[in-house]
């Protein structure tokens, strides 16, 4: 979840730069194309005198968090490239493959518009991993048989960032990028509003998670009023076709950012709601990597108040001094300092802890089983886990992941090998249950589901994962076994998981 750091360092950098242009006289609006446009970052373009001390400042901080932003960054592509086989086997699971679409934003917001051809190049692969990751999550989503909930957007409806990027050296790829995102909006966020207060189990953080749904596309629609070329932005010179682009854009993309900014508020108010009837049971875990996925919706939150003021600007009629603009104005700002103090509180504890989490202790912990090997992958192969939108337990995807645990790499016998460990504290933006909670969640998911097994084998209380598992295997030998479909999806990690176990047995 480093990459959620990432991504809202990077905004706060972009949100207090936006900030000061829009609030102090230094700075003056201008087009996208012209060359007074430096930083051409959206929504809105400013070209501003730096001979202003303060100016230089928030300059400087602007370049301060899109420097943390690409380190926090290069954390988790140097995790991908050290331990490649730990993201393989994160990829496999929609829980802990949720957060991956954090680090794609986070890059795209450091280098789109800047750095010339390697800020181009940079934006492009990001933007095509973002999409790619987008396909394979929703596929593995489709084979888990679990239903949208706000853990989907940063691979999802995330994409509207990437098409307000690639617009700015692509318009007919960022158009595409941002239909796509828009659609996945439409089919995805209702669905997972409705889940979050229909489902206790759906934790804190990922009902949080639900702001940076319609934030984002918000953010990712202003490229839709904005002239797509410099011919367009010639064309608008004539009065004509200024007043009939104008004109369009009041009737078809006014009423559009209006629902954006409604999805939002709305998603502010479930968000608060969630937190406060989640509260009591949340406050007592211990503090974990998922504890940062509180940061970049906030944030990207704050950058969509300010996207839909600058559309308002734009092309509404309503005077300046209007109440609902200074109401806008001051929420903002609000929302921009609130996030400021969250992102600073948590990076803190973050690295502080740090240290810790890295130290994975695993000489005397129980091994998990492999992912394929696991009592909630029996009821996946056979259907009888799907997420429903009304439900009292947790999701299977989550159960199988907490029961199989994380690919951990580990210096054993002076080489670097590869184990399974439920020694880690979160799992993508769910934090780990203890034996106890996954006992009593697995139980009630069988409940649930009517899991017809054989009275001996549901009785059985072994000391260890390992113990259940092989009880669970004399009983019924194919009960555990992975189907080719399952295999299948699961190409990701099985080589890694095969790896560690053949560890285990030369121990």
């Amino acid at each position: 979840l480093v990459g959620s750091l990432a991504l809202a360092w990077v905004s706060l950098g972009v949100d207090w730069f936006k900030w000061y242009e829009e609030t102090f006289d230094v700075c003056h609006p201008t087009d996208y194309h012209s060359a007074a446009c430096t930083f051409p970052e959206f929504p809105g373009c400013f070209h501003c005198d730096d001979s202003y001390l303060s100016y230089r400042l928030v300059l400087h901080f602007h370049y301060l968090c899109s420097t943390i932003s690409f380190i926090l960054a290069s954390f988790l592509i140097g995790k991908i490239i050290i331990a490649f086989p730990v993201v393989r086997d994160e990829l496999a699971n929609p829980t802990t493959a949720a957060p991956l679409g954090l680090l794609c934003m986070a890059l795209e917001k450091c280098f789109g518009g800047n750095l010339g051809w390697i800020g181009l190049s940079i934006t492009f692969l990001a933007s095509a991993a973002q999409t790619a990751v987008a396909v394979w999550f929703i596929f593995i989503s489709v084979v888990y048989k679990t239903l949208p909930e706000p853990s989907w957007f940063p691979n999802t409806t995330g994409i509207g960032l990437a098409a307000a990027k690639v617009f700015l050296y692509w318009t007919i790829g960022g158009y595409c990028l941002g239909i796509f995102s828009i659609i996945a909006f439409f089919i995805f966020y209702f669905v997972a509003l409705y889940r979050i207060h229909a489902n206790e189990k759906i934790t804190a953080i990922v009902c949080w998670v639900q702001l940076s749904g319609p934030a984002v596309i918000l953010y990712g629609f202003t490229i839709f009023g904005q002239p797509g070329s410099d011919e367009d932005e010639m064309a608008l010179m004539i009065p004509e076709n200024k007043e009939h682009f104008f004109r369009l854009h009041r009737k078809y993309y006014m009423p559009i950012i209006h629902l954006f900014f409604a999805c939002c508020m709305i998603s502010m108010c479930s968000a608060l709601y969630c937190l406060k009837t989640r509260w009591k049971s949340f406050r007592e875990k211990e503090f974990s990597p998922a504890h940062v996925g509180f940061c970049a919706p906030l944030i990207s939150h704050t950058n969509a108040m300010q996207a839909y003021r600058s559309s308002l600007n734009k092309f509404s009629l309503m005077p300046s001094d209007h109440i609902f603009k200074n109401a806008l104005y001051r929420y903002w700002t609000l929302s921009l300092i609130a996030g400021t103090i969250l992102t600073l509180s948590l990076s803190w504890k973050f690295f502080k802890h740090l240290p810790v989490w890295c130290e994975i202790d695993v000489e005397d912990d129980e091994i998990p089983p492999e992912p394929d090997n696991t009592e909630i992958t029996r009821l996946l192969q056979k259907g009888e886990a799907r997420d429903a939108m009304n439900q009292d337990y947790v999701s299977a995807a989550v159960l199988q992941a907490n029961e199989s645990g994380a690919l951990v790499r580990v210096l054993r016998d002076g080489k670097m090998k590869y184990v399974r460990s439920r020694r880690m504290p979160s799992m993508g933006f769910d934090l780990v249950m203890n034996t106890s909670e996954l006992m009593s969640e697995r139980e009630r998911l069988l409940s649930s589901v009517k899991y017809a097994a054989d009275p001996d084998t549901m009785n059985t209380r072994g000391s260890s994962f390992d113990e259940n598992m092989s009880s669970s295997f004399i009983h019924d030998p194919n009960a555990i076994r992975a189907s080719s479909r399952r295999n299948r999806m699961n190409f990701l990690s099985f080589d890694a998981a095969t790896m560690m176990r053949g560890d285990l047995h030369h121990r």
